[in-house]
């Protein structure tokens, strides 16, 4: 059975014009989570309108807010109000949603199972299946690897390795090669052909355009697909792969 490859993008960024292209080409699906526009660099609703015809839209909030931190009410509404939000936008119905920066509370899940989700992606790394769709893990971001990126505020100055440091411990359970952690383009394949030959559930690619445009990595994602069509994959969006990892009935 071949390894189901679905990959999910956050915030809405009008980059993501270029991932949605850059997957196309390779006859590979995402799973789109959008805001409204407020300016800037967010996607305008056309351009959802138009993602929405090849690819997945899921929702984000309306507003980018820490859901945890959230009286009762405004959480509830933040995550309806998002539901309806993209429903409205792109005429077909909104399925899937993902926690701000990966926070989640027992609250928020069983808030979003009552909005009428089929399932919540997380930010949990380096994972290959789930028994929980409102805790759907990935497997690996689009995000600078093994050395800590230059920018970011994320890892402190004097911690260089801060981004392998964090993921060590799971890399070495998986039996992860040296070899393979010197960079993240040979991470994300063996990954991907460790998905493959031990008949993983699924493989999930998720990241950031503006980091992906910030840390210069166009061409290791692209690098990625092209490795990844020559696998025994069947790609998916993140509705999609929930629905195939479980029961009709279930949903």
């Amino acid at each position: 059975m071949p390894l189901l490859f679905t990959t999910s993008w956050d915030d809405g960024n009008v980059l993501d014009v270029r991932i949605a292209e850059m997957l196309e080409r390779y006859d590979l699906r995402g799973t789109f989570y959008v805001l409204p526009h407020e300016g800037g660099e967010s996607l305008r609703n056309e351009t959802i309108r138009a993602l929405a015809e090849k690819h997945e839209i899921g929702a984000h909030t309306l507003r980018h807010r820490n859901l945890p931190d959230l009286p009762r009410e405004e959480m509830e509404s933040e995550i309806r109000g998002s539901k309806e939000w993209v429903q409205h936008i792109t005429g077909k119905s909104c399925t899937m949603f993902c926690y701000p920066r990966g926070f989640v509370s027992t609250a928020a899940k069983h808030a979003i199972a009552q909005a009428g989700f089929a399932g919540a992606r997380t930010t949990v790394p380096l994972q290959f299946g789930t028994d929980d769709p409102y805790m759907l893990p990935t497997t690996l971001q689009v995000y600078p690897f093994p050395m800590r990126p230059r920018f970011s505020q994320w890892w402190h100055p004097l911690d260089p390795l801060g981004p392998l440091r964090a993921k060590w411990r799971r890399l070495r359970a998986l039996g992860t090669p040296i070899a393979a952690c010197k960079g993240w383009l040979p991470l994300a394949k063996w990954l991907l052909v460790y998905a493959v030959q031990t008949e993983q559930p699924f493989f999930h690619l998720w990241g950031h355009a503006k980091e992906i445009e910030r840390y210069g990595m166009w061409e290791q994602l692209e690098a990625l697909l092209v490795f990844a069509k020559t696998q025994d994959i069947a790609p998916a969006t993140n509705a999609e792969f929930i629905a195939a990892l479980r029961p009709p009935s279930a949903l």
